[in-house]
């Protein structure tokens, strides 16, 4: 596998190079590029590589940059420190990211997912991730399980229910998704895209509401699916719903 890290610390970067190859000793790192300004010029006078690491945070700006400027078809992890803002967007629609400084089994998990992601699901990725870039707000969410990625219309899904650490996506067209991502990583992502966490369990698209019966304190969702809404969460949801 060709990598190509995008990184201006180089303590960092020589790291990250070491692990890697610590790993896998066929892994080629075919450059190291500190900015922005590097990266274009790299992409634009070189092949692809089979995969990119990618710092958020570099000496020229954000790297979202590139990818307004390029269409990159190689999967991206970014390599991080914790930012928040940065992080939703990510786990939106990035194919993976890495927490600095960077865990050697977490890396091997992504490495790992490197072999078994489609070019499709990356194609998509990029549409996504340009999206963001340009201040745009992302249309699709990357829903993954053990073994792929798919990408789904945020406005299809209704609801989104617990199941230990696991979450199931049930869309309007009746189809059920299972996720291995937690109920609460959803509703981080998608509390800006209209969503209500309702009970400890339930986590649901507000516009996909159809009925709420006050007597059992209940809701009726377009897919005609029934949910409990939590007697604490009911004032709010009212609120949210303007219903006096």
């Amino acid at each position: 596998m060709k990598a190509l890290l995008i990184e201006d610390e180089l303590p960092a970067a020589n790291r990250l190079k070491s692990l890697l190859t610590s790993i896998d000793p066929t892994i080629e790192i075919v450059d190291i590029l500190p900015s922005i300004k590097k990266a274009l010029h790299w992409f634009n006078n070189n092949a692809s590589p089979d995969a990119v690491f990618m710092d958020i945070e570099l000496s020229d700006g954000r790297c979202f940059e590139i990818l307004r400027q390029l269409k990159i078809s190689a999967p991206i992890i970014f390599t991080t420190a914790y930012d928040q803002f940065a992080l939703k967007a990510i786990k939106l629609s990035a194919f993976d990211y890495l927490l600095k400084p960077i865990d050697k089994n977490e890396l091997i998990e992504s490495l790992e997912k490197l072999k078994k992601v489609s070019k499709a699901n990356e194609i998509a990725n990029f549409s996504a991730m340009v999206d963001y870039a340009a201040g745009i707000t992302p249309k699709k969410i990357a829903i993954r399980d053990a073994t792929t990625t798919r990408f789904v219309e945020i406005s299809s899904i209704v609801r989104l229910q617990a199941d230990s650490n696991y979450t199931l996506l049930y869309l309007t067209d009746k189809t059920k998704v299972i996720t291995t991502r937690t109920l609460k990583d959803y509703e981080d992502i998608l509390s800006d895209y209209g969503f209500f966490r309702i009970h400890n369990t339930h986590l649901i698209n507000l516009n996909c509401v159809e009925k709420f019966f006050k007597d059992s304190c209940t809701l009726e969702m377009s897919n005609a699916d029934t949910v409990e809404v939590s007697r604490h969460k009911k004032k709010e949801l009212l609120l949210k719903l303007s219903i006096d």
